[in-house]
């Protein structure tokens, strides 16, 4: 007896590739609309938090504060955009940098990373020269807002050629990263992508930051809802925006037009 090709081995229907890219593409949408679901997500996050769920992943043996969810999305993101390089404010302990290397090389791409901080510390240099990647990624020590960082960031890309992916992830203040997206935005071509960390911050409990200087109303969010108001070349990117489910990207991945 011959095999049905629509049908599984044990019996279950079996889409068709672009059915069930079709299916996948309207499920994701139908999630981001789901505000009960993502209520039910900030509730997880939230307990998540008390033990440093964050804070618990490794990418290539190295720590990556990046939640899992996250990093599936920049992996899309590389994929399609095929960026010809990416810069990240916030270095920490070097995992992400590993992470975006490894994922353009994955990609098919040469990679090409800088990272600025305004300190870097001595295990997250060794972190990066230790790697394959010891060549492919730059470091750079200095405010990610600073005429140094700015001309480090134009040298840098204007070596390339292509959509450059941008991601902030330092100092979350509002002041600090609307300075960031005025500073470094304009320096990307057409058709690059910035992703702007901790955008949940405005979805949590505000005594989660008691000891920092952003929470709620003071965040991540809050700079760049503020730069696409004034800056219309820049929207949201819809594909993305809302694509993780525990995610502190939610909403803050923006494109160039």
């Amino acid at each position: 007896m011959g095999l049905d090709m629509n049908q599984g081995p044990y019996g279950q229907e079996i889409e068709s590739p672009e059915t069930y890219l079709a299916n996948r593409l309207r499920r994701v949408s139908q999630m981001a609309d789901d505000d009960l679901l993502r209520e039910q997500a900030i509730a997880l996050q939230v307990s998540a938090n008390r033990y440093g769920y964050g804070y618990q992943q490794l990418w290539c043996g190295v720590p990556v504060i990046r939640l899992p969810d996250d990093i599936m999305l920049i992996q899309e993101v590389i994929w399609e955009l095929k960026p010809s390089c990416i810069v990240e404010t916030g270095i920490a302990r070097a995992g992400s940098l590993l992470l975006n290397a490894s994922l353009m090389e994955i990609a098919g791409l040469h990679p090409l990373v800088l990272g600025i901080d305004i300190q870097i510390f001595p295990h997250a240099r060794r972190a990066v020269e230790a790697s394959r990647y010891a060549t492919d990624i730059h470091l750079f020590e200095s405010d990610s807002t600073s005429e140094d960082s700015i001309q480090t960031v134009r040298k840098f890309i204007g070596e390339v050629n292509g959509p450059v992916l941008l991601v902030l992830d330092s100092n979350h203040t509002h002041s600090h990263v609307l300075m960031e997206l005025n500073c470094l935005t304009p320096l990307l071509p057409s058709g690059s992508i910035t992703i702007v960390a901790d955008t949940i911050v405005e979805a949590m409990p505000s005594h989660l930051y008691e000891k920092r200087p952003w929470g709620r109303g003071n965040n991540p969010l809050t700079a760049l809802h503020e730069f696409l108001d004034n800056n219309h070349e820049w929207a949201a990117a819809a594909k993305w925006r809302r694509r993780g489910l525990l995610s502190e990207f939610h909403d803050g991945v923006i494109q160039r037009l």
